[in-house]
């Protein structure tokens, strides 16, 4: 059985990829196929450049390591997603443009049936063979509520962080879109999780344990390392990603990944070893 994973973003999400990957390939020995979407759109902003050939190339040997099978292969998304939502005016939001490429995988050819979308801030902590092997009969996707979106805006609002995708059933049911079609006409806080919320009819939940938003269990599949709210000692936001190895340490008291963290380190030691030159 392969595990189909689709990331997307820019050249700035190398190290959640490499740490995400690294935690994939940790749990399992099957193929991992990995969609990577990017686009270039330094005209709309000069900081959103697409992922790095380079970067790709490095890890698509790294999950050959583990099972020569694996890939990870870059998709250009630049001239359809400029076609489909080049004037949407979600274009300049909290949230880059890359968040809508998920949005496209309708329109790109040969992907695989079952997609499992992850946002590069995750980590997987157990085998996520179980989820490819779950029933989507009917259903567009199967997902986990949102941890904040269930109590500030609807009790069924799920995350878009990690998706389980049944391709056909989106193209038939013309859920992405849909979806599309509303990030084109209106301006939202959390552009394509909203729109996705609004549009869809058909979805499957997901228990917490395969997108956990906020304290780790003992049955955590995927750890989810989102932007959360503390209320005490005041209220605030917290942001802190896995590569921040020392706010994972010292604000969320966390050192289970410390074995894949320490290995994501020595990786980008090796690969960067001579000024900005690429290493294998």
């Amino acid at each position: 059985m392969n595990l189909n994973i689709m990331y997307c973003g820019n050249d700035k999400v190398f190290d959640g990829m490499l740490i995400s990957l690294l935690s994939i390939i940790r749990h399992t020995n099957s193929p991992v196929h990995v969609y990577t979407l990017t686009m270039d759109l330094v005209d709309l902003n000069p900081t959103y450049k697409p992922i790095p050939e380079n970067d790709v190339l490095y890890l698509d040997k790294m999950v050959k390591e583990t099972n020569p099978e694996s890939f990870v292969k870059l998709i250009d998304m630049t001239e359809l997603f400029k076609g489909e939502m080049g004037n949407s005016p979600n274009l300049s939001s909290s949230y880059t443009p890359y968040c809508l490429l998920r949005m496209l995988a309708d329109l790109i050819p040969d992907l695989p049936d079952t997609l499992l979308y992850l946002d590069t801030d995750t980590i997987i902590r157990k085998d996520i063979s179980a989820l490819f092997e779950m029933d989507l009969t009917g259903y567009d996707y199967a997902g986990t509520l949102d941890f904040l979106g269930k109590f500030f805006i609807r009790y069924n609002y799920q995350n878009s962080g990690v998706l389980l995708l049944n391709m056909p059933q989106i193209k038939k049911s013309g859920l992405f879109e849909k979806v599309r079609q509303r990030c084109n006409t209106k301006k939202m806080a959390f552009p394509d999780q909203t729109a996705l919320n609004f549009c869809v009819e058909k979805k499957k939940f997901l228990p917490s344990k395969y997108n956990e938003q906020r304290l780790m269990h003992k049955d955590t599949v995927i750890h989810h390392f989102c932007k959360s709210i503390r209320w005490l000692p005041f209220y605030h936001t917290v942001n802190i990603k896995p590569w921040e190895i020392e706010k994972i340490h010292s604000v969320y008291k966390i050192h289970e990944y410390d074995d894949i963290l320490d290995e994501y380190v020595e990786r980008k030691k090796r690969r960067f070893a001579k000024n900005t030159a690429v290493y294998f």
